[in-house]
C-alpha cells in the first residue's frame, strides 16, 4: 500500500488530469469537430473523475485513521 503522500501526489495528479479534460472538452464543444471526439474525451474525463474519487476515498480513510 502506498504512503499518504504518494496517495495525495496522484489524487493532485488527477485533479490536474481532469481540468486538462475540462478544457479540452469545452473546446471541442464549441467547435466543429466530431460528435465522436467529444464522447472520447468525455469517457477519459469521467475515468479520471472515478479515479480522483477512489483517492479522496482512500485519504479519508487514512485520515480517519490517524485520528
Amino acid at each position: 500500500m502506498s504512503n499518504k503522500f504518494d496517495i495525495l501526489e496522484e489524487y493532485r495528479v488527477a485533479e490536474a488530469k481532469i481540468a486538462e479534460l475540462n478544457n479540452v472538452c469545452e473546446k471541442i464543444s464549441h467547435s466543429s469537430r466530431g460528435h465522436h471526439l467529444l464522447n472520447a474525451y468525455d469517457e477519459k474525463r469521467r475515468d479520471a473523475q472515478a479515479e480522483r474519487d477512489r483517492l479522496g476515498v482512500i485519504l479519508e480513510a487514512m485520515s480517519a485513521a490517524e485520528d
